[in-house]
């Protein structure tokens, strides 16, 4: 009985680690604190609804939700991309999802394809990242338009369809963005 009443206290006082953290480390990031506080703070939209540019009635939603985070004191984080299709279609997606810092520069690419996804079907891709992103832009596939949105025709056909596709994101969203390209005259001067 008493290694077992031992045994409860050891496990509080670990559990009690993490909050002891946070409570004595301020604002610091790495002190209990994860960088999703940070992300919070960055201003900006965090939804942005993609209309069908067909003009007949939409089908449904999908719903692309794209969540970062990361471990106090991480040197990476981690990207869940979360895909639910609420509309009446099999539908097929595919997108580059990228990242920018605060200096306008590319961050982070991720390639997400989806073959086929039946109606209330959801599914999801996890990636890895690099801490310092400030915003998110979906960039559509080669194969796809605006929305980056298909509907599954036959086997392994995919179609133009009007479906409204709405991304949420922990980033701040951005509907487009030009990649900034280092300057040559940059480069020479850093190696001087």
């Amino acid at each position: 009985m008493t290694r077992s009443i031992t045994a409860v206290a050891l496990l509080m006082a670990l559990a009690a680690l993490p909050a002891a953290a946070a409570s004595q480390g301020g604002s610091k990031e790495g002190a209990g604190e994860s960088a999703a506080a940070a992300w919070a703070a960055l201003p900006g939209p965090r939804e942005l609804v993609m209309q069908p540019q067909q003009a007949s009635e939409s089908l449904g939603m999908v719903t692309i939700s794209a969540t970062m985070w990361a471990g106090s004191g991480s040197a990476k984080c981690r990207v869940n991309f979360t895909i639910e299709n609420y509309s009446s279609a099999t539908v097929a997606l595919g997108f580059i999802g990228r990242t920018f810092g605060a200096k306008d520069e590319l961050v982070d690419n991720w390639v997400v394809t989806i073959a086929a996804l039946p109606p209330n079907g959801r599914t999801g891709r996890l990636f890895s990242c690099t801490l310092g992103a400030t915003q998110l832009i979906l960039v559509p596939t080669a194969s796809y338009d605006w929305p980056p949105a298909k509907c599954v025709k036959g086997a392994e056909e995919t179609e133009a369809c009007p479906l409204t596709v709405k991304l949420t994101s922990t980033l701040p969203v951005a509907e487009k963005k030009e990649i900034k390209k280092e300057d040559p005259k940059d480069d020479k001067k850093g190696k001087k």
